[in-house]
């Protein structure tokens, strides 16, 4: 299996091989290993801070019926049985894929390197290595259902490694694609998040946000989010729930950190089915909102 070049997720010096299944770093001294297949860089400081937030994911996510034992499901990922009570929100993720696949990987040469960020159970790593490219799966959860632990599901194997985006291990300019799998809007500080993730990029690399909730206007998003935490109360009895990062992507925020960054954006967007696009237009109307956009943005 390929590995990426690893690097010290808080000095960034060097990491060297101890055996193989653990890496040093030169600096600090840090070890750091691999541990049921997957690559263990969230510090123990980084996962205390991380707790309340990840408890809360884990509650919802079980709740919404999003929390799978079975195999099958995993292998077939993105695409789920139509009567799946999650089947709307999967045909986005799978459009959104084709987008990938048509707009970004159809370009390219075999094997592209591949980072995929906020990876959960690794689904987009799995298909990307099994079309030979050579993915990175990277999440902070490794749960053995709807984290980087279901990588023992999949046919075709690639690495997964635990570790806070804002603290990647990895040596730079080594990615041709850094891909932000659902999860950008989690970050604490959109700009600096993706402004570490540019220098993962190897000359002519692109940055590529997938179905993270976007907006015109920070209105909107603010309003979505305020539901959502209304929601996580009326529904899920969370009265005290946190928020990681901002909740929400503006193209306008994007467009600005691109244009520092030198890149030029594209967005291709994903519609969804008729059912899912008509209760959004209604919810529309009864929140006074703009819905969330979802699909591919891309700065090369």
């Amino acid at each position: 299996m390929w590995l990426p070049r690893f690097a010290c997720p808080e000095c960034l010096a060097e990491v060297l091989a101890d055996g193989d299944e653990a890496v040093v770093c030169t600096a600090c001294g840090g070890r750091f290993v691999r541990r049921c297949g997957v690559w263990r860089f969230l510090t123990a400081a980084r996962a205390e801070r991380l707790v309340p937030f990840v408890g809360q994911y884990r509650a919802v996510r079980q709740q919404e019926g999003r929390r799978v034992a079975a195999a099958d499901y995993y292998r077939r990922l993105p695409t789920v049985p139509a009567d799946d009570p999650h089947a709307g929100d999967w045909q986005v993720r799978r459009e959104t894929y084709h987008h990938l696949l048509g707009h970004v990987l159809a370009a390219g040469p075999l094997p592209l390197h591949i980072l995929d960020l906020g990876a959960g159970s690794g689904w987009l790593s799995h298909r990307l290595s099994a079309l030979g490219h050579r993915a990175v799966a990277v999440d902070a959860l490794d749960d053995d259902e709807d984290g980087l632990g279901a990588a023992r599901f999949y046919e075709t194997g690639f690495a997964a490694v635990q570790a806070d985006f804002d603290a990647l291990p990895f040596a730079p300019a080594q990615f041709d694609l850094v891909v932000f799998n659902g999860s950008l809007h989690y970050a604490p500080d959109m700009a600096e998040t993706l402004e570490r993730a540019h220098r993962m990029l190897a000359p002519g690399g692109a940055l590529v946000v997938m179905d993270s909730p976007m907006f015109g206007a920070d209105g909107d998003g603010s309003g979505m989010v305020g539901d959502s935490l209304r929601r996580f109360s009326a529904v899920y009895g969370i009265s005290d729930a946190v928020q990681q990062g901002i909740g929400y992507v503006t193209f306008a925020t994007l467009g600005s950190i691109a244009a520092r960054l030198d890149l030029r954006p594209q967005f291709v967007p994903s519609r969804g089915p008729l059912g899912w696009r008509l209760r959004r237009n209604l919810a529309r109307f009864r929140l006074r909102r703009a819905p969330a956009a979802f699909g591919l943005w891309v700065a090369r």
